[in-house]
């Protein structure tokens, strides 16, 4: 057993490594038109030298038909078929090594015998020539086969064999010793060929690792750059990806290589409500078929990455007018406005898009970025769930904004800010129950500036925690001058009901007022509970416990779902300014605050409605069984001092009456 498993090692070919097997062949067609060569040079010279001094059937016709077959062979050998598949490829080179070690077999054998029947008619000199052309092809050839070791030695033992054998045969001391020099030099030979063709495997074998290593390098290398360049779970791009595309085409047009560009954010509108209400797996789900959306949006001047959470990037590779951009934007709302199926559960939710389009060489990519952010957030803020264009009005605001915030640094809020108070009516009565605190700020140097606008830059400056305090403060320290039957309205922003350290200090102003905390109704936003529900509610509890009443703004403007409604500890909620607007003329508009009346009533919450402007407006909002109004039919916004006159006269008139 042991001594077959050698001779097969030593003749057969290792079927089971393609790599080797193909390496040698592919070697060998090289050197094998040089084989052969060799081969018919030498036979050719022999049959010349003994043209004439032997049979014509030895020195034409049998060097001929070896001619013949060597050509033969050697043509079939190198044929190997054009453009095929590696399998193929395998199985013609594994055929031809085959039949490479069988043919150096019966070659080897063909020309031995050849020679040995020369060696009968020739003399000594002649016998001579040809054993060393016979011996001396035969090694140039086992060179030339080297890289398959079975075929080098076939060919030396088929051919060098028997022509030992036959000299040592005669006895002749000089062809003896002929005999005797051949087979050493085969044995030498032989151990030298078969070192090289170990060591032509080993390298194969290395050759063939490095190449796997290779190949599980560049695996990866892409896995890596699929890590670094894509989001895992949408498919699409990422911020990396989506921010190398902007600023290279940012550079392709700094170098006349691209006309335009229109950079754009896209935001989900409702997506945190569906995180809160049915868990982050399904909104993963969500936003999987979102990234399936978009990426069935992207063409060759479209370009689409998730910059993180449910924002999503928009590079159009293109300069088009605003009218184009906003088809384009509008194509990625109506994308988001068909209903998600996750589970067989229905989801609707909807997509705000802000695009800036490229103007100016000084437009860089973080300028272009900035600018299609704001405008992203104008869209949320005035027509959510469609597109805007950033414009010069944005851009004069920005600059506005950006002048505001640096005085918004400096500014001393003690001295500069003040409040101004709405009356809060009860309309069956005509009795004014309560106001609203409303924040005025007057700058020094900018003068008077809106209230929207200075509020979110206290927020962006993080000093909104203290002008918060310094309000509630003047605040409280004007009602404490009203009727004890009339409550005040105080608005609280996010970041104030999610620092515990802003409502320690709420708390504590609110303590050391002297003002009984059941007159104290704080509105906060269903924007600022839905950024942190967890906290807000432990906030909003605190304040609930202190005697505290709650109010919730602008009710359905947002995306609560009636559950958080329930599960706040909510005392009033405030219909938006919105809902009234048409309602004399819209009958949907009607219905819908109706709607909401009677949801309160049956919640058991005070339901306030804002924006009342004219005598109709009461009157159907009275039909409806309204119990409390505020909005300019009663009044504007009054001082401290016309808001405590406000309400004396007020029950001056009522007392008279």
């Amino acid at each position: 057993m042991y001594s077959f498993r050698f001779f097969s090692k030593l003749f057969g070919i290792d079927y089971y490594n393609p790599e080797l097997y193909v390496a040698q062949y592919r070697k060998m067609a090289r050197q094998t038109p040089l084989l052969y060569i060799i081969v018919i040079t030498a036979l050719l010279i022999v049959a010349y030298l003994n043209f004439g001094r032997v049979p014509s059937f030895l020195s034409l016709t049998v060097p001929f038909v070896l001619v013949v077959g060597d050509l033969g062979f050697l043509f079939w050998f190198i044929s190997m078929p054009k453009k095929a598949s590696p399998k193929t490829t395998n199985r013609a080179a594994l055929a031809r090594l085959h039949t490479t070690i069988w043919g150096s077999i019966g070659l080897g054998l063909a020309h031995a015998l050849w020679a040995i029947n020369l060696f009968e008619y020739g003399d000594d000199g002649t016998r001579g020539q040809i054993a060393v052309f016979i011996g001396v092809s035969t090694f140039g050839a086992a060179l030339c086969l080297m890289h398959l070791r079975a075929s080098a030695l076939t060919i030396i033992i088929s051919t060098i064999g028997p022509l030992a054998w036959f000299l040592w045969s005669t006895g002749s001391p000089a062809y003896m010793g002929s005999a005797l020099n051949l087979a050493l030099t085969s044995v030498a030979f032989i151990f030298v060929l078969n070192g090289y063709g170990k060591d032509f495997i080993r390298m194969i074998r290395q050759q063939d690792i490095l190449r796997i290593k290779n190949v599980e390098a560049e695996a990866l290398s892409k896995a890596n750059f699929a890590l670094a360049n894509e989001d895992s779970l949408t498919g699409l791009a990422n911020r990396r990806s989506f921010l190398t595309e902007l600023n290279g085409e940012v550079n392709n047009i700094s170098l006349g290589q691209a006309s335009g560009i229109g950079v754009g954010i896209l935001d989900l509108d409702g997506f945190k409500l569906i995180n809160d209400v049915y868990g982050h797996p399904v909104g993963d789900k969500v936003l999987a078929e979102v990234g399936s959306r978009l990426a069935a949006l992207q063409c060759s001047r479209v370009f689409v990455a998730r910059l993180g959470g449910d924002e999503f990037g928009i590079v159009v590779r293109a300069k088009l007018e605003g009218t184009e951009l906003l088809e384009i934007g509008e194509m990625f709302c109506d994308a988001m406005r068909v209903p998600f199926d996750v589970g067989g559960q229905m989801m609707l939710i909807g997509g705000s898009v802000g695009f800036a389009n490229w103007q100016r060489m000084d437009d860089t990519a973080a300028c272009l970025f900035e600018k299609a952010d704001y405008a992203l957030y104008h869209a949320k803020d005035h027509r959510r769930g469609s597109v805007t264009i950033f414009s010069q009005e944005h851009e004069d605001t920005i600059r506005e904004v950006r002048n505001v915030d640096r005085r918004m640094q400096d500014a001393d809020f003690m001295e500069e800010m003040y409040l101004a108070f709405q009356p809060i009516v009860a309309p069956k009565s005509a009795s004014t129950i309560g106001f609203e605190v409303l924040a005025r700020w007057h700058s020094p140097i900018l003068g008077l500036i809106s209230p929207e606008v200075f509020i979110r830059s206290a927020e962006r400056a993080g000093t909104i925690n203290r002008l918060t305090s310094v309000l509630l403060e003047k605040a409280l320290s004007e009602a404490k001058n009203w009727p004890d039957d009339i409550f005040m309205s105080f608005n609280l922003s996010m970041q104030d009901i999610t620092s515990s350290e802003a409502m320690v200090k709420l708390i504590a102003i609110v303590n050391t007022s002297g003002f009984d905390p059941k007159r104290i109704t704080f509105e906060v936003t269903e924007t600022s509970i839905m950024n942190d529900y967890d906290r807000a509610l432990s906030s909003l509890n605190v304040l609930k416990s202190m005697g505290c009443k709650i109010a919730l703004d602008d009710f359905g403007t947002g995306y609560s779902s009636l559950s958080y409604v329930r599960a706040l500890p909510l005392d009033k909620l405030k219909l938006d300014r919105s809902f009234i607007t048409d309602i004399e003329t819209d009958e949907d508009a009607g219905s819908i605050v109706h709607t909401m009346v009677e949801m309160c009533q049956s919640l058991k919450l005070d339901c306030i409605v804002e924006g009342v402007e004219t005598r109709d407006q009461l009157g159907i909002l009275s039909a409806m069984g309204v119990e409390i109004i505020q909005g300019y039919y009663f009044s504007r916004p009054l001082s401290a001092a016309d808001a405590l006159a406000y309400v004396t006269d007020e029950r001056e008139i009522k007392m008279v009456g």
